[in-house]
Order: C-alpha cells, then structure tokens, then sequence
C-alpha cells in the first residue's frame, strides 16, 4: 500500500527561536486531504564519553516539559552552519569539560517522528582530555561519571528515559567490546 503524503501548503503557525510549529495541508496517497501539525527543528548532536576505565560521562538536568530532572548524555543543538560532528564536540567541551581527540558515528535517530523532523546524530568518545566545563548562560546541570555497566543497568530499569541516552547506551552495548 502506498502511504506517501504530500504537502499541499505549507501553514507556518509559531516562529521560535529554537522552533517553529506548522499546520501543512496534506494530500494522502488515496487522494484524500488531511493536516498535519509539526514542530521544525533544525537538529542537533550528542556524544556518549566512555573512558577507558569503562565509565560514562552523563549530565543530570532538570527538564521542565516532564518537571523532572533527567540524566542525559550531553547534546545540544547545531547552530547555523555547523556540522553535526563540530557540534557533538563542541557540547562535550561545553557540558562535561571533555576534549574529544576524535569521535565515532553511532548514527542518527529520529527522536520523536509523530510530531517533530528534528533529526539528532550521536556519536560515541572514547579518547578525551578532561578539562574544565563552560555552560551557557542560564544553563544548569550536573555531571555524572557512571560505571557503563551501571548505566546500561539503569536503562534497563527505566530510570534512563532520554530516548538519545538510552538509544546511546544500547548502541554502544551492542557494537564496542570494553577493556
């Protein structure tokens, strides 16, 4: 069956600084028209840090959309520009006060496909400097050195719910063997 949509008009509704939210008209592969409300975003990076002790660098922050704090690995996103890999290091260094030497690509993931085109690439570290940290301003987070083992155990349970960390985590579990 084909399931193909096609935009009949673009209705841009909100302009954000960081999104902008639209209501398109749509015409669906029987013919028939519909709408489709979204979120544009222009996309962002992460980047799980893997020492060679076997312990991930992870940053706890409050999110106020779910009004908890979550433990995440560090991510940003990418500023006009700038390519995915730039942001993944930049956000390290901003975050946690990680130099990545290099960076691996662990792939990209749609976050949250059924309201949002955000596309978010992670990458994995597992040769870093550690230095000190600089936050932007207003941000506020603390950083968390975990086990990997531990980390991966948390997942499991539930109490790592950030698709980008979890999806990080399982990733990194499947394809690196740890030393």
């Amino acid at each position: 069956m084909d399931c193909k949509e096609t935009t009949k008009k673009e209705n841009l509704i909100y302009k954000g600084r960081i999104l902008n939210l639209y209501n398109d008209d749509v015409i669906l592969a029987d013919g028939s028209e519909s709408a489709r409300e979204y979120v544009h975003h222009n996309g962002g990076s992460g980047v799980l840090a893997v020492d060679r002790e076997g312990y991930v660098y992870l940053v706890e922050q409050f999110r106020y959309p779910y009004r908890e704090l979550l433990l995440e690995i560090p991510a940003g996103k990418t500023d006009k520009g700038e390519s995915a890999y730039d942001c993944a290091v930049r956000e390290l260094k901003e975050e946690v006060g990680l130099t990545a030497k290099s960076l691996d690509d662990l792939g990209l993931i749609y976050p949250s496909p059924g309201y949002t085109d955000e596309p978010l690439h992670i990458f994995i570290a597992t040769d870093f400097e550690v230095g000190d940290n600089r936050l932007d301003e207003h941000e506020l987070l603390n950083v968390k050195k975990i086990k990997f083992t531990d980390a991966l155990a948390m997942v499991e349970r539930n109490e790592i719910k950030d698709a980008k960390t979890v999806v990080s985590i399982l990733r990194f579990a499947l394809s690196y063997k740890l030393n």
